[in-house]
């Protein structure tokens, strides 16, 4: 009796269910490109660093073959439940010791197949910047 009463009741409240409403002022990204042109990651430094400030979380995205990068990030946050089979998503706060060590990685030097900024595939701040594909694609 107690299944049925609990089947019933998230039946109600599944069926009460409305989807959030969408905002007035949806966000609007604007993408910026950092391409084989870029001898070295100042211009990704600048813009992460203005990201940075005032940022709140963190997520960091990494392809599971990248070990080095995920034991790195997991110092400044937690494995992050996804159904991303591929890889790990790990979150946190920004603090300044993740500040630190996220300004501090040097340009990757594996730059055949991508001019990599990064050695994090992606870096979410918030919800106001993203850095895509190693950073070759920011969107701000």
């Amino acid at each position: 009796m107690v299944f049925e009463d609990l089947k019933n009741a998230l039946s109600d409240v599944v069926m009460d269910l409305k989807p959030a409403e969408i905002p007035e002022d949806p966000i609007e990204f604007e993408m910026v490109t950092l391409d084989r042109s870029e001898a070295d990651n100042s211009k990704w430094l600048a813009y992460i660093t203005a990201a940075l400030d005032g940022a709140k979380t963190f997520e960091i995205h990494c392809w599971n073959e990248e070990t080095e990068w995920i034991e790195l990030a997991l110092r400044y946050g937690k494995l992050k439940e996804d159904d991303w089979r591929h890889g790990k998503i790990i979150a946190g706060d920004v603090t300044p010791e993740f500040v630190r060590m996220l300004l501090s990685q040097p340009k990757p030097a594996d730059i055949e197949i991508e001019n990599k900024m990064t050695p994090f595939f992606n870096v979410f701040l918030d919800d106001k910047f993203q850095s895509c594909h190693y950073g070759t694609e920011l969107f701000i």
